[in-house]
């Protein structure tokens, strides 16, 4: 049985949709979504085990907790300026002296009534940027962004649609998450598996064989202590990314379509969490594709009119499967 309640975010003061799945009377998986603070997936709780790290201060922090939605640049703009297609883009900083993943974060995101199913719930945002939008003066392109949440066996699938809207102009873009995942029980029995194929060195800009990487989390390592913030590429739907949980038993696994070619990894020093992001594109992919890089880049662009579409999903396996 699927369902969902609204609330209200205790910290945020911000509403929040609830999705449910119940079995013999009790909840067996939540899926709790911020529409109002740029439809941030903040709870993703399964046999009660809060996977995400909820938001850790009364001060409002729209961004180091839950899922946040990196859109249209993740990661860092280099100079906080792009051209394309013969025209200059400029973005204020937003993080100390930099830009840095995009607008989305924190933005009202419009939802409609979730739609229950005898197999699963679902919660439809869309955040569009239009001419009448504050955030069009930025990149003056037209386009919406939805986001769909699905909640079904246990699983979150989260399905992404970028419309170009434009009537003139191509539209360019990335689109990334931002999960910080929970260590659960002693640090060195959380471990990282993730199947890539190269490690980006973001100073040259070129792609590495992982043997000459920092770290190398091809196969299940031990979530270091010490910062990490690598990017990889070479993913496929075929091989998927996971957090190895053996103080309870359980895998998280990261489910994406083929666009999702970059994965970052990242963590602070000594943090209680691990970011495992599945992106679509490099940082600052907007200068690399203007500088011929596309294969380090992967910018996706829409032609007016086109629609984009892609998935993430989190499930949660026995580790004895």
């Amino acid at each position: 049985m699927y369902g969902y309640e609204y609330t209200n975010h205790l910290i945020l003061n911000e509403q929040m949709v609830n999705l449910w799945q119940e079995e013999d009377g009790k909840k067996v998986a939540e899926v709790w979504v911020l529409p109002g603070y740029g439809a941030n997936l903040c709870r993703f709780k399964v046999d009660n085990i809060d996977y995400l790290y909820p938001a850790p201060q009364k001060l409002v922090d729209i961004r180091h907790y839950g899922t946040p939605v990196l859109y249209p640049t993740p990661g860092i703009v280099r100079g906080e300026k792009f051209t394309f297609d013969g025209s200059l883009y400029r973005f204020p900083a937003n993080r100390g002296s930099i830009f840095r993943h995009g607008f989305a974060m924190g933005q009202k995101f419009l939802f409609s009534e979730p739609i229950v199913s005898e197999d699963g719930v679902t919660l439809k945002t869309s955040l569009g940027i239009f001419r009448d939008h504050p955030l069009y003066y930025l990149f003056p392109i037209a386009n919406r962004l939805d986001i769909d949440f699905t909640l079904k066996n246990r699983s979150v699938r989260i399905d992404i649609t970028v419309t170009d809207l434009d009537t003139q102009k191509r539209f360019p873009f990335g689109f990334g998450l931002h999960p910080y995942f929970n260590l659960i029980g002693p640090r060195e029995e959380n471990l990282i598996q993730v199947p890539v194929k190269k490690w980006l060195d973001q100073a040259e800009n070129q792609l590495i064989d992982p043997n000459d990487s920092p770290i190398d989390f091809r196969s299940p390592t031990t979530v270091p202590e010490t910062a990490i913030d690598e990017v990889w590429t070479g993913l496929t739907s075929e091989a998927s990314p996971s957090i190895i949980y053996q103080s309870v038993g359980k895998r998280l696994v990261l489910h994406a379509t083929d666009d999702f070619t970059h994965f970052v990894t990242y963590a602070p020093e000594n943090a209680p969490y691990v970011c495992l992001e599945n992106w679509t594109c490099s940082p600052d992919a907007h200068n690399l594709y203007a500088g011929e890089k596309n294969d380090v880049a992967h910018l996706l662009i829409l032609n007016p009119g086109e629609v984009f579409t892609g998935s993430v999903q989190f499930s949660i396996e026995p580790l004895n499967n």
